[in-house]
C-alpha cells in the first residue's frame, strides 16, 4: 500500500528530513557520510535514500555553512557549526507545533483502531483550522468515513450520516466537510455497502442501514486504515522527536 508523500501533507520533504537528521546526529556526535547513511536508512526504513544523496546533502550543508569537515585518515568527518545549531532551532520553531497538533489526531485514530498507545486525556479538542488539510493528505478520508459509517451500521438498527460527522469530531477532533460526507454516503449506497431511505416526504434526514456486504467490507477498510495510520504515526513521531528535542 502506497503512503502519500509526507512532504505533500505537512510541507516536510525528504530533503528536509535528511538535513534535519544530519544536523541533529552530527550535533550529538561528529560523523562521516557512510555511517550517517546507514543510520538514516535504519531509522527510516520506508524512506531509504542512496549513499550518494546523503553525501551530497552533507556537502551542501557544509557549503551553506551549517557543517564543516576535517579529514581523519580516508574519512571526511563532519562537525556542526553555530550556524547549523541555529538552523536546528529554526526547524523546531517552524515544525514542532504543527507536527504536535497533527500527531495528536493521528494518535487518537491509532488508539481507536488498534487499542495501542495512550487513550485521549480529557476533552477532545478540535484540530486547528490551519492544520485540518494535513489530515486529509495523510489519511484516506474516504476510508475514514466508510470505516465509521460501517461501524455504526453494524452496531445499530440504522443511523444518520450526521452521526458519522459527530463521532469523528468527538473521537478525533476532526472531520471532513458535510458535502464530502454525503458524497461518500451516496457512493456507499450505489456500491451496496449501505442502503437508505427517506422516512418522510420532507426528505431532510436519510436513514441508513447495513447490507450483506457491510461486514466483510468493514473488516477490509479497518485493516487498511490501521496499517496506513500505523505507518504515518511512526514517521510523524520520529520527526516530532527530532524537532521537539533540539
Amino acid at each position: 500500500m502506497k503512503i502519500p508523500s509526507f512532504q505533500q501533507a505537512v510541507g516536510f520533504s525528504i530533503g528536509d528530513t535528511l538535513s534535519l537528521f544530519l544536523l541533529r546526529e552530527i550535533r550529538e556526535q561528529n560523523n562521516y557520510a557512510r555511517a550517517l547513511y546507514e543510520q538514516f536508512n535504519f531509522d527510516f526504513p520506508g524512506r531509504s535514500v542512496s549513499y550518494e544523496y546523503v553525501a551530497r546533502t552533507a556537502n551542501t550543508l557544509e557549503k551553506d555553512g551549517f557543517l564543516h569537515s576535517a579529514t581523519a585518515g580516508r574519512k571526511k568527518i563532519f562537525h556542526i557549526t553555530q550556524k547549523g545549531i541555529r538552523r536546528l532551532q529554526e526547524y523546531e520553531a517552524i515544525y514542532a507545533y504543527r507536527f504536535s497538533e497533527v500527531s495528536t489526531v493521528i494518535d487518537r485514530f491509532y488508539y481507536f483502531l488498534t487499542g495501542n498507545g495512550l487513550p485521549p486525556e480529557g476533552e477532545v479538542e478540535p484540530l486547528h483550522e490551519d492544520f485540518r488539510p494535513f489530515i486529509s493528505k495523510l489519511l484516506s478520508v474516504k476510508d475514514v468515513v466508510r470505516y465509521i459509517a460501517l461501524r455504526l451500521s453494524l452496531n445499530r438498527e440504522f443511523f444518520y450520516m450526521a452521526e458519522v460527522q459527530a463521532q469523528l469530531n468527538s473521537l478525533f477532533g476532526w472531520s471532513p466537510s458535510n458535502g464530502y460526507l454525503y458524497d461518500i454516503a451516496r457512493e456507499m449506497e450505489e456500491t451496496n455497502l449501505l442502503v437508505g431511505f427517506w422516512p418522510d416526504e420532507r426528505r431532510t434526514i436519510r436513514k441508513l442501514y447495513k447490507t450483506n456486504e457491510s461486514e466483510a467490507f468493514y473488516d477490509i477498510v479497518a485493516a487498511s486504515l490501521a496499517e496506513r495510520i500505523t505507518q504515518v504515526r511512526k514517521y510523524l513521531h520520529y520527526i516530532l522527536k527530532m524537532v521537539g528535542n533540539l
